[in-house]
C-alpha cells in the first residue's frame, strides 16, 4: 500500500526504469482504491478479490507481497525466513539484502518434503541489525517475490527458557520456581510469562516476570502442579510481538506422588508374575505340580495288584509293618512252662497219705488210673 506521494514517486520510477508498463493492484478490504490513470507511465488494474490469483502471478514478472514472506530473528543469532508451503511446487531460490550492504544469497534453504520452504541469514551485528530489511523470492519462469521490511526489532523470537526447578518450603508453604535463559540480551531486556495448571486447570498465568524466578504462596501439597515459563522481549528494550515457546513442563504436588507410587506397584506387579512364573518352573522340575494342582484319588485295584506282584502276597511287606511290631507280635519259646493238675475234691475222696512234694509232683505228671466212683443220689 502506497503511504506518501514521494514513496509513490520513487516506486513508479523504478519500475518505469526496469521495464514495467502494467500494473495489478489487490486491496482487497482497503479504503484507497487508486484510480486507473494515478499511475503515469503504467496501465494500471485495480480489484479487491478473486478466486484464484494463480494465473495473475504465472503471467506476471514480479510480485510483490507482504504476506509471501515472514521473517523472524531467532534468539538474536540469525533471521529466518519462511514463505508459505502452498507456494512451494518446486524448489525456489533466496536472496536478502539489509540496507546499505549487498545483497546476499541464500546459503542455508530449510527444506520441507524435499521443497525449499525457507532460508537462514547471518545476523548483523548490533548496530545495522534493526535495520531495513528486503527478501526475494525467485520462483518459476524467473518470477520474484519481493517482501521488504522496515525493521525485524519487533520480529525477535527467543528460545525458550530451559532448567526449570521447583523448591519446596515447609516454613511459609511457598513453592519457589527457579529457570535459565538462553538470550543473548541483558537480563533487564527479558521478560517472562509463567503458566500454572492446577489439578490439569489453567488457573494463573503471570507476565512480565523480570527475574528468573517465581514464588506461590499458600500452596497445597494435596494438590497437583505443572508449571511452564516462555520469554520475550521486555518493552525498556524495544518488544517484540513474539514471544517464545513454552518451556517443558515441571511438575509437583500429590499427582507426582501417585505416580510413584503406581510405578512401584507396577514393578511390584512385574516382580510378582516373576515370582510366579520362577515357582510354575521349580514344581515342574519336580515332578510337584500336578499332586498339588489336581491330587489323585487312591486306586484299590492298584494295591491289589501291589500285594501279589510286588510282595508275593505277603501282607506284612505290602502293609508296611514296622520291625518293631513285628518282632512284639512274634512268639518267644524260651520262656518256662507252667504245669498246672486237677484238684480233688476233700468230700469225694478218703483219707490220703501224706506224700513227700516230689511225690505229688509226680502224681500230677502221670494220668490218673483211678475211675471215679459214681455220683450217688442224694438223700
Amino acid at each position: 500500500m502506497i503511504q506518501t506521494d514521494a514513496l509513490l514517486n520513487q516506486s513508479l520510477i523504478a519500475f518505469i526504469h526496469r521495464g514495467y508498463t502494467d500494473m495489478v493492484l489487490q486491496v482487497g478490504r482497503g479504503s484507497v482504491v487508486p484510480d486507473t490513470d494515478s499511475c503515469p507511465g503504467l496501465t494500471l488494474q485495480v480489484f479487491r478479490f478473486k478466486d484464484s490469483i494463480a494465473e495473475d502471478m504465472r503471467h506476471s514478472d514480479l510480485v510483490i507481497s507482504h504476506a509471501g514472506v515472514q521473517c523472524k530473528i531467532i534468539n538474536l543469532e540469525y533471521v529466518e525466513c519462511i514463505w508459505h508451503p502452498n507456494t512451494s511446487t518446486a524448489n525456489y531460490t533466496f536472496s536478502s539484502v539489509f540496507k546499505n550492504h549487498a545483497s546476499h544469497d541464500c546459503t542455508e534453504y530449510i527444506l520441507e518434503h524435499n521443497y525449499t520452504v525457507g532460508c537462514r541469514i547471518p545476523l548483523l551485528k548490533v548496530p545495522t541489525r534493526f535495520t531495513a530489511f528486503e527478501t526475494t523470492v525467485f520462483t518459476e519462469g524467473n518470477h520474484s517475490i519481493i517482501t521488504p521490511f522496515d525493521s525485524l526489532q519487533r520480529n525477535v523470537h527467543l528460545n525458550p527458557p530451559y532448567n526449570l526447578s521447583v523448591m519446596w518450603n515447609e516454613d511459609d508453604s511457598t513453592l519457589l520456581l527457579q529457570w535459565n535463559s538462553s538470550s543473548p540480551l541483558k537480563k533487564n531486556c527479558v521478560v517472562h510469562m509463567v503458566r500454572i495448571l492446577c489439578n490439569q486447570r489453567d488457573t494463573n498465568q503471570s507476565s512480565n516476570v523480570t527475574e528468573m524466578s517465581y514464588s506461590l504462596s499458600q500452596v497445597s501439597q494435596n494438590k497437583h502442579y505443572v508449571f511452564q515459563v516462555r520469554s520475550s522481549v521486555a518493552d525498556d528494550c524495544g518488544s517484540s510481538d513474539f514471544w517464545s515457546d513454552w518451556s517443558a513442563p515441571v511438575e509437583w504436588g500429590s499427582a507426582e506422588n501417585i505416580g510413584r507410587q503406581g510405578w512401584w506397584q507396577w514393578l511390584y506387579g512385574i516382580l510378582s508374575v516373576f515370582l510366579l512364573l520362577f515357582l510354575g518352573l521349580l514344581l515342574c522340575y519336580c515332578e510337584r505340580k500336578r499332586i498339588i494342582l489336581l491330587p489323585v484319588g487312591p486306586d484299590p485295584s492298584k494295591n491289589l495288584q501291589d500285594l501279589f506282584h510286588k510282595h508275593d502276597g505277603n501282607v506284612e511287606s505290602w502293609v508296611h509293618i514296622s520291625r518293631e511290631l513285628k518282632e512284639a507280635f512274634e512268639p518267644d519259646y524260651t520262656e518256662l512252662s507252667c504245669d498246672v493238675c486237677e484238684v480233688t475234691s476233700p468230700c469225694d475222696a478218703g483219707p490220703t497219705p501224706v506224700a513227700s512234694p516230689a511225690s505229688q509232683t509226680d502224681k500230677c505228671d502221670e494220668p490218673s488210673t483211678e475211675e471215679e466212683p459214681a455220683e450217688q443220689p442224694s438223700s
